[in-house]
């Protein structure tokens, strides 16, 4: 059991994500609209945040990883096919211990992954939209964001 409740057409949930960083690089996954977005996922019950994103990590790409800094604690607002998501998001900068695979399953979908330089995060689609340029000038403290769609 995770994180995660939906109510109508409201979904809250806690996950974590990846902030896998590699020469400058960010490693994202790709949907089939040509959206951009963390791989990771929701936290299980009595799962340590650290835990969880190197079990979604593994389960998504087939690596292992070391995890970093704790980078940005979120509070993401977006919708996603007529469901309006508000979620809690644990972000931690982890290193790959190999190459990640270049693909993964999710929905019943395939989804490209790749690196993204982050120069190049301001022309993409990316949710959260606030990594774009927070990613980039990040200074290594914690920082709270609040991010809602369509809002830098």
């Amino acid at each position: 059991m995770d994180f995660r409740t939906k109510i109508d057409y409201h979904s809250f949930g806690v996950r974590v994500s990846a902030l896998m960083l590699k020469d400058d690089k960010l490693y994202l996954a790709k949907s089939p609209k040509d959206e951009y977005y963390l791989l990771g996922g929701a936290i299980l019950v009595n799962e340590l945040t650290e835990d969880a994103i190197k079990r979604e990590i593994y389960e998504e790409v087939g690596v292992e990883i070391e995890v970093g800094q704790l980078a940005f604690i979120v509070e993401n607002h977006f919708s996603l096919e007529n469901t309006h998501y508000h979620q809690i998001e644990f972000h931690y900068v982890v290193t790959p211990l190999s190459s990640p695979n270049s693909e993964m399953e999710e929905g019943g979908q395939t989804r490209r992954c790749e690196w993204v330089s982050l120069n190049d995060l301001e022309n993409i689609n990316l949710n959260p939209n606030f990594l774009k340029t927070a990613l980039k000038n990040w200074d290594g403290q914690l920082k709270h964001i609040v991010n809602k769609d369509g809002e830098d």
